[in-house]
Order: C-alpha cells, then structure tokens, then sequence
C-alpha cells in the first residue's frame, strides 16, 4: 500500500483574501482584503470558470560582481563593479499545495475563503511548482548573469548609429561625386533580427522567473512553507476540476458560506462546506 506524507495534498488550493498587489511600489501590501472583497472575488472566479493571472510579480534584486556597459552620452564602454539590478518577472497566478489539516495555519495571511482544484487538474494545465530561494544568495546573481550580458544590447540605438555613419557616407560620395550608394540593408536586417532575438529572450527569462519565489531569514514560518504552484497563464477550469470550496459562516455580521449556497446554484457533485464545520470543528 502506498502512503504520502502529511505535507503533500491532491488539492491545490487558491484562497482569494490575500494582500493585495500594490502596482505603484511593486510589492505585497501587508493587510488582507475584506472579506466581502474575498468573497467576490470567489464568485467572479467560479462564475467565469477562470483563474486569472494577476498583477503579482516576482520582483528579485541581484548584485552583479563585474557588468560591461556601453554609455551612449561618453561613447565609452564602462566597467561596474557590485552593479544592483532589480527585475521583475512575468505575472502569474497562484494555488498551494496545502494539506486540510495546514488550511488554519494559512488562513492568517490569506483569509477563509478558498477554492481547491483536483491536483490533476492543475498539472494539465500548466502549473509548476516554484523554486524556494533566499534573497540575494549566489544562485539568484548566477542565474541572472547570463541573462545580463544581452540586456544592455540596444538595437535601436546601433541602428541610429547606423544611420548617422550611412548618412554621412552618402555626404562624402555626393561632395566627391561618386556615383555609389551607401547601402547598410543587411546590417539594418541584422540589427532588427538581433532585436527580436533579446525581446524573446527577455520574455522567456520573466516566465523563468516567475517560477523563482524568494524569501528572507524572517519568512521561513511563512512563504518558505506555503507550496505554492504558478502558472504564466489564465488557469480556464471546468466545474469537474473544483475539489471543494471553502467559505465561513461568520465574519462582518455576514453568511458567505449560505449566501454562496443560495445564490450560485452549483451542481451537487462540487462539495462547498463551511470553514467551521471542516476547519475549527
């Protein structure tokens, strides 16, 4: 007989009363949604059958040891020494991999109100689990150390270069009249291949890293242990794909958990119980 430890659930939850993202200063703020926020929330993502991605970003700081660096105002190449950089990755949207018996432990910095799906169900359509970090450790500046050796590339800067030199070229052939033409076709069509080239490699790094969560020596009660699993893209999920739903029958002198009853009229396959009756029983 095969047994899985404590730590490992086939449902991978979603709570919808987490801090919000705050878009001006890019981080986590620290105080839940309301409730009643939640709870909409909730019913936006059942009745649309959609998990969107949201504004959460990874948001990583590296320092690099050695960074070579074109300054377009001096024309010169510069040469930086512990260079801070500070990315950001794609947007994602998020479950954990949760066991029932944690959900309360969880429920401090996400709320009470939760969706589980089927963990088949979230490894079909894309979801990864994330790779736990400290900030600012070896790894983190490895990783992207390969990524900044093209970052500074700028095209479109080569290309006015480019234009400036063939412009002043074609000066010269007309002042001596040389009936030639300047022709940087091909190094125009180089450039514009080298910039496709590092906008799909940017892209391809954001999604790398948002699969990347990091954390300090404070957070190992916290986000070290949440589990989480990503995605990239909008999770669109069938009315089989839901596990349970968990709401409270409590909380600012409001019933979720019988208001969702009444008002949704979900099939009687998707089990939704009352976070008293299922968690503080």
């Amino acid at each position: 007989m095969s047994f899985r430890p404590g730590t490992v659930s086939k449902i991978l939850w979603h709570f919808t009363g987490g801090p919000q993202w705050d878009i001006q200063i890019n981080k986590q703020l620290a105080q839940l949604k309301p409730a009643a926020s939640a709870y909409e929330a909730l019913k936006s993502i059942v009745s649309s059958g959609e998990l969107r991605v949201g504004n959460y970003r990874e948001v990583v700081k590296v320092i690099i040891p050695q960074k070579r660096r074109f300054n377009t105002s001096s024309k010169e190449v510069e040469h930086l020494v512990n260079f801070p950089v500070v990315v950001e990755s794609s947007p994602v949207c998020c479950v954990a991999d949760i066991p029932l018996q944690h959900l309360a432990y969880h429920a401090n910095r996400y709320g009470k109100i939760a969706i589980g799906f089927h963990r088949e169900a979230i490894v079909r359509a894309g979801f990864n689990p994330v790779m736990y970090t400290l900030e600012d450790t070896a790894l983190l500046n490895s990783i992207y150390q390969g990524y900044s050796a093209i970052d500074e590339i700028d095209p479109f800067e080569a290309q006015s270069e480019l234009d400036s030199f063939e412009s002043e070229v074609e000066d010269i052939l007309i002042t001596n009249e040389i009936d030639e033409k300047a022709d940087s076709f091909s190094v125009s069509a180089a450039l514009e291949n080298l910039g496709d080239g590092r906008d799909q490699i940017g892209k391809s790094y954001a999604d790398f890293l948002a699969y990347i969560k990091t954390f300090n020596e404070n957070e190992f009660d916290t986000i070290y242990c949440e589990r989480e699993w990503r995605s990239t893209s909008t999770f669109k999920f069938s009315i089989e794909d839901i596990a349970i739903i968990i709401l409270p029958k409590g909380g600012d002198d409001f019933d979720f958990y019988h208001h969702f009853l009444e008002g949704m009229h979900l099939p009687r396959s998707v089990t939704v119980a009352a976070w008293e009756d299922l968690i503080e029983h």
